[in-house]
């Protein structure tokens, strides 16, 4: 999984009055990292004294909300299908 951006980082450079270059070249963040964090705060008009206090995690998700889903990759098995099937005569745990 790729490192997450940090969010509240860029943010605060931005509020401070830092250019998007400057804030490229100084924190070795990607261009359109920066362009894309600083993009979805103006779309949901988000400043940094609205997400200065909370945990980084919380402003992630504020700003990425499908990037924190959890995926699942394998269907949940079903226990009383299995519990009955060990339940036979002759079935053991070995593979």
């Amino acid at each position: 999984m790729a490192n997450k951006i940090n969010v509240k980082l860029i943010m605060e450079l931005k509020a401070a009055g830092l250019s998007q270059n400057t804030i490229v070249r100084t924190r070795h963040i990607s261009k359109a990292s920066v362009s894309d964090v600083l993009h979805i705060a103006y779309e949901k008009q988000i400043s940094y004294e609205d997400i200065r206090d909370k945990p980084d995690n919380e402003v992630y998700r504020l700003f990425y909300p499908d990037k924190f889903a959890v995926e699942t990759m394998f269907k949940e098995p079903d226990y009383a299908y299995v519990h009955n099937e060990l339940k036979k005569v002759g079935v053991t745990l070995k593979l």
